[in-house]
């Protein structure tokens, strides 16, 4: 538990760290990760909250966590997210402990009650799960819990879920939970997450920033906004070196000067990410 001094304090480290908070396409999952290091690293501990939309725990549902662009640069003026998850820490405010969000990217200015949190996200419907901050991330099976139930014999008594909707969400999706490593840990998501935010934010103040409001470059704001603001189409593009259906060949052959610039970009950035989650992890394993 914490003052609410020193809650501020690191909250305004966290500020100062140079996480890519501007771009909101993706990656709230690698950010608040790397701030559960970045506290760890200076001795506090912190919790998890995850809110989840209708469209990942319900099969009837393409309801999610939406919004507008403030910033003009997803090509639908909108970020849709499925899910949303920030730190938590509980702060001692007076005479009463509140548990409290980190998420500059929603809240810039200072930490937020995780209720005022929820209610930002508009969201009918959304459920919410406040854990352990060593889950990373969770994957979604398409059995319904009823199922899910019914089939436990079958299931490895090695391998147990680590968490289940009770019986009577009878249409919902089960997720699974898992913490950094393995696949996650081994393919370096975190600095991979990191650097495509970073990056991205980069290329929008330096290339469409400057011309999103002129008449005479609107076709080239249009090929940028589907190739930055679309965080798929900029990771098969700049961390994938992959094509898609949108990002095809004759697209990056209009854009390969550009494209191979921000390449380097990224690749730099993933570099910084990847030894600053090392110090961390040094600085924990020494404590």
């Amino acid at each position: 538990m914490l003052d609410l001094e020193t809650a501020n304090t690191l909250f305004s480290e966290i500020i100062k760290s140079g996480l890519p908070f501007g771009y909101q396409q993706a990656n709230c999952h690698n950010i608040s990760h790397y701030i559960k290091l970045l506290l760890e690293s200076k001795g506090y501990q912190c919790a998890k909250i995850w809110a989840f939309a209708p469209v990942v725990y319900s099969m009837t549902s393409s309801r999610l966590i939406s919004f507008a662009d403030k910033k003009n640069i997803s090509p639908t003026g909108k970020i849709d997210w499925g899910y949303h998850v920030a730190p938590v820490i509980q702060v001692r405010i007076g005479n009463k402990v509140r548990k409290m969000v980190i998420d500059p990217g929603l809240f810039p200015k200072n930490l937020v009650r995780y209720r005022t949190w929820l209610a930002k996200l508009k969201t009918r419907k959304i459920i919410y799960l406040i854990m352990d901050s060593e889950w990373y991330l969770y994957n979604s099976s398409m059995i319904p819990n009823s199922q899910f139930h019914s089939k436990s014999n079958a299931l490895s008594e090695e391998d147990p879920p680590n968490i289940e909707l009770p019986e009577w969400f009878s249409d919902k999706l089960v997720t699974d939970f898992f913490k950094y490593e393995e696949d996650a840990l081994e393919g370096n998501w975190i600095p991979q997450g990191l650097a495509v935010n970073e990056t991205a934010m980069v290329f929008y103040d330096a290339e469409i920033k400057p011309i999103l409001n002129s008449n005479r470059h609107q076709d080239l704001v249009l090929d940028y906004k589907m190739m930055v603001g679309n965080v798929h189409n900029f990771e098969t593009v700049f961390r994938d070196h992959n094509s898609n259906d949108e990002m095809n060949a004759d697209f990056q052959t209009r854009h390969q000067d550009i494209i191979t610039q921000y390449r380097e970009v990224y690749l730099s950035n993933f570099n910084k990410w990847k030894e600053g989650l090392e110090f961390l992890n040094s600085v924990i394993n020494k404590s």
